[in-house]
């Protein structure tokens, strides 16, 4: 299990900038291995390319960082626009007020941890909530807006709002992860021997 936390940038910025300075705050090394790609759709039996589609630029996973970085652009142009955001689609809900739909934005960034990370300044929601402050900062100072989304809450913050939250939030995942979910897997495996 893990804590996707997204940060929306809503200005043009560089994406390998961003990917780059993103890596730095994770302490990833030059030589990490990544992977720049459009992304594809599952069509007719078969993996297919978008045209004109997004793309996704990531770091492999397993390489000992504490997140797994993906951020999703479009060469040259806003990832999506808020026509591309307004409408319902087929996967809406007949009651759907929009709240959970993809938000419009330049950028979208990933940032993937396991509930059971532990490291020198907390848990994983307290990592999420320094690496998004820090590359907020790192924004502002290029005068972009920004928002992350909350995923324990689904609630989309505007700049440095909420992360108290988030942090609180990871401690409570790690607790139910290790109080509820480990000793139900142990179980289970206790009882198939």
């Amino acid at each position: 299990m893990t804590l996707d936390t997204r940060i929306y940038v809503h200005g043009p910025v560089d994406h390998r900038e961003a990917f780059v300075k993103f890596n730095q705050l994770l302490g990833a090394h030059e030589g990490i291995r990544f992977r720049d790609e459009q992304d594809t759709t599952y069509r007719d039996g078969e993996w297919v390319t978008i045209p004109d589609g997004p793309w996704t630029l990531m770091n492999e996973p397993d390489q000992g960082l504490p997140g797994w970085l993906m951020l999703h652009y479009r060469p040259g142009a806003a990832l999506r626009v808020p026509a591309d955001v307004a409408a319902c689609d087929e996967d809406c809900d007949p009651d759907c007020t929009g709240t959970y739909h993809r938000k419009a934005c330049w950028l979208e960034i990933s940032i993937d941890t396991a509930y059971s990370y532990s490291g020198p300044a907390g848990g994983c929601g307290d990592l999420h909530a320094r690496l998004v402050a820090e590359f907020g900062k790192w924004l502002d100072g290029k005068g972009v807006r920004w928002s992350w989304m909350n995923e324990f809450t689904g609630e989309v913050h505007w700049g440095y709002e909420g992360l108290e939250e988030l942090g609180a939030g990871g401690l409570k995942a790690l607790e139910w992860f290790s109080f509820d979910v480990m000793p139900a897997i142990a179980a289970r495996f206790a009882a198939e021997d």
